[in-house]
């Protein structure tokens, strides 16, 4: 690809490893989640590109959310809040197949 100007070669340079950094840094990123991290705290890290895609009240009173980041090359992100707090995470895939628990 030719350039009109090395200026015009370094910008497309730079947007391209801003671009592709982006989401490996998404990925570094999930690895500093834990379980009880608060809403702010996991939005503070992981960055303001979210979605809110689900919320209700339980039962019992009891605030639900759900958010998701979309990430086409790694898949989408869901992160579940209960009372503002993080009480799991990752793709769905994985989560649909995961036991509720494991003895």
């Amino acid at each position: 690809m030719k350039f009109a100007s090395p200026l015009a070669a370094l910008a497309a340079l730079f947007l391209a490893a801003l671009v592709s950094g982006g989401c490996a840094s998404m990925e570094k990123r999930t690895q500093k989640l834990a379980l009880g991290m608060s809403k702010d705290q996991t939005t503070s890290l992981l960055g303001s590109g979210y979605k809110l895609v689900g919320a209700r009240e339980t039962a019992d009173a009891r605030k639900a959310e759900v958010i998701k980041y979309e990430d086409p090359k790694y898949g989408d992100l869901l992160l579940y809040f209960r009372d503002n707090k993080l009480v799991q995470w990752g793709d769905i895939r994985i989560l649909d197949n995961m036991p509720e628990s494991i003895n």
